[in-house]
């Protein structure tokens, strides 16, 4: 009996601290130094003291490592702990023996071991504690370290890794991906003219303009007056009404500095990233396509196309006639080893991330937001065209539904022709923004099938995390707008309030 009380004692207290340990590993960071081993001078009992304030000077990266210092000191003290209850219970083991010996004691020396696991319980829950205040003081540093000072947007750090990304989703899925490059037109002579302080606070509003027109997209401060948009999963066609709303927005607004109503305009030069080149080579042509911008006389946008610079004012995207983007060979399609649909994450696995980043929300983590897209007409277009529709139309969407993803969303194949996607830190504006723009782009899709061109639409339907939502909850609501938007005739974007009411997508893009 005594043996038995020891052993799941020890698993017990073994269990604790793994479970913190999986915690920091899974959720705090990629990666830690391992903790050392006890030593007799490990401190016991006694959690490591508070990390000293880091002067201001000192490089955001010293933060980091000092406080990663002090969660391996943590891990130290933990396993110290752990360490000591050990000897405490086989101590108290041996008297649990001695006592079942002779019939005495016994209650006593029970007692004596739910004290002590009560002692490791309250030593690891403080542990936790401790991990879970640096895990988030870490993160913030991390954040700060790629963040602009001045802006707030992301800087060169991050705009280099984000490119880099987009180059990797290219070559793993084929998911385009656009960049504009955009200089606030003049700023020295600004800056000369009204100050360096009227220029930070100009330079501020050009930030929060780009911010607010770019929607989901990522916006970073490239350095001094020079800012970036990147557009992943967008091409050409798509990323040029943003690139340019969002260069045109600046013009229309007014910085007020002291006394003053200031007006600035800007340039912009868009690319779209290409198979064959690498990041720094398509933010090389779209600065090409800003100095274009330059020549012209600057507050207008171009687009590069690889060869020469274009207008983006005016530009005027194809028809699903004439563009190759949107024509899908079908024999290419059924014979690609890379299954477009049975690759796809299934309804439990969907379920569960969505119950896990809901979690997240609610301990203060960022929004989420589920879309569900609906093949319209899914029966009518079998009858017409046959079975090898199925494949072809299926794996149409989910190639247009990949091509919108950036790389922390998640997509599913939610039902027999409902696809869903989760979208991490989405409100429901941008979500509205992502589904028209499937909505229309699928809308275009010509699929050449036996002789015949097969086109189809969808229905998509969306709502975003609320209070007291579970994930059969949240899903029910993205549920409820899309069978809205298929009562509504179909090709079109619904998405539900808190409250369960629907209205158009349209009506919010």
């Amino acid at each position: 009996m005594g043996a038995i009380l020891f052993k799941i004692t020890f698993l017990g207290a073994a269990a604790c601290l793994g479970a913190i340990a999986g915690w920091w590993i899974r959720g705090a960071g990629s990666s830690s130094a391992p903790a050392p081993e006890p030593t007799p001078e490990s401190p016991k009992k006694t959690l490591p003291p508070e990390p000293t304030p880091v002067a201001e000077e000192q490089p955001k990266i010293d933060t980091v490592d000092l406080m990663m210092a002090h969660l391996q000191q943590l891990t130290a003290t933990v396993a110290a702990d752990v360490g000591e209850h050990n000897s405490k219970v086989r101590e108290i083991n041996d008297e649990l023996t001695a006592a079942t010996a002779d019939g005495s004691n016994v209650v006593a020396v029970v007692e004596k071991l739910l004290k002590a696991n009560e002692a490791m319980q309250s030593q690891l829950a403080q542990a936790e504690s401790r991990l879970n205040e640096q895990a988030q003081e870490i993160e913030t540093h991390v954040k700060d370290a790629r963040t602009d000072a001045l802006t707030k947007l992301w800087n060169r750090r991050h705009f280099d890794d984000e490119m880099q990304k987009c180059k990797d989703a290219l070559t793993k899925t084929g998911r385009p991906s656009c960049v504009m490059m955009l200089d606030v037109d003049h700023f020295k002579k600004f800056n000369d003219t009204y100050g360096h302080q009227a220029g930070d606070e100009v330079l501020k509003g050009v930030a929060r303009t780009l911010k607010k027109a770019a929607g989901r997209d990522i916006v970073c401060r490239y350095g001094g007056e020079e800012f970036a948009i990147i557009l992943p999963g967008s091409d050409i066609n798509a990323a040029i009404p943003i690139s340019e709303a969002a260069r045109a927005a600046i013009a229309e607004q007014v910085f007020e500095f002291e006394d003053l109503d200031l007006k600035v305009t800007a340039s912009g030069g868009l690319a779209q990233l290409s198979g064959d080149e690498s990041a720094s080579e398509v933010v090389k042509r779209a600065d090409d396509a800003l100095y274009v911008c330059k020549e012209n006389g600057r507050n207008c946008g171009y687009w590069h196309d690889g060869d020469d610079s274009h207008p983006m004012k005016g530009y005027t995207p194809p028809s699903a006639d004439d563009v190759d983007a949107f024509e899908f060979d079908a024999d290419e399609l059924t014979q690609d080893p890379r299954d477009r649909i049975n690759g796809l994450s299934d309804k439990a696995s969907f379920r569960n991330d969505i119950d896990r980043r809901i979690a997240e929300w609610k301990r203060g983590g960022a929004t989420l937001s589920v879309l569900l897209v609906e093949v319209d007409e899914y029966d009518a277009i079998l009858e017409t065209y046959g079975e090898k529709a199925r494949e072809v139309v299926l794996r149409a969407a989910a190639q247009f539904l990949k091509a919108a993803m950036r790389e922390m969303d998640h997509i599913a194949r939610y039902d027999d022709h409902i696809f869903g996607l989760l979208l991490p830190g989405a409100e429901v504006t941008e979500t509205s923004s992502v589904a028209e723009r499937l909505r229309s782009a699928i809308a275009r899709c010509s699929l050449p099938l036996g002789g015949e061109k097969v086109t189809f639409t969808v229905s998509l339907g969306s709502a975003e995390v609320a209070d007291n939502d579970t994930d059969t909850t949240l899903l029910e609501r993205a549920k409820i707008s899309l069978d809205a938007a298929r009562e509504s005739g179909g090709n079109c974007s619904f998405a539900a309030t808190a409250s369960g009411d629907v209205r158009s997508m349209a009506l919010t893009s």
